[in-house]
């Protein structure tokens, strides 16, 4: 999570945003766009069950948006 944090950080200085519901939206996008479609089919390809593959992808948004508020916010 830290190298995620790292990574949201240079993206959001790069992009010059700076407040808090931008940097939340960036993290949710991130999580939900990049994180939770490699984390699906990670699990398919395993034959691990669906709703597995859900609840990793919602802690990957959640923890994304997360990051991307406490971010925005310092």
């Amino acid at each position: 999570m830290l190298l995620v944090a790292g990574m949201m950080r240079h993206i959001l200085s790069m992009a010059g945003i700076e407040s808090a519901g931008k940097s939340l939206l960036v993290g949710l996008g991130v999580g939900c766009f990049l994180i939770t479609p490699w984390v699906t089919r990670t699990n398919t390809y395993a034959q691990r069950p669906m709703k597995l593959a859900l609840l990793v992808g919602g802690y990957s948004v959640l923890g994304c948006g997360v990051i991307g508020l406490v971010l925005g916010r310092f």
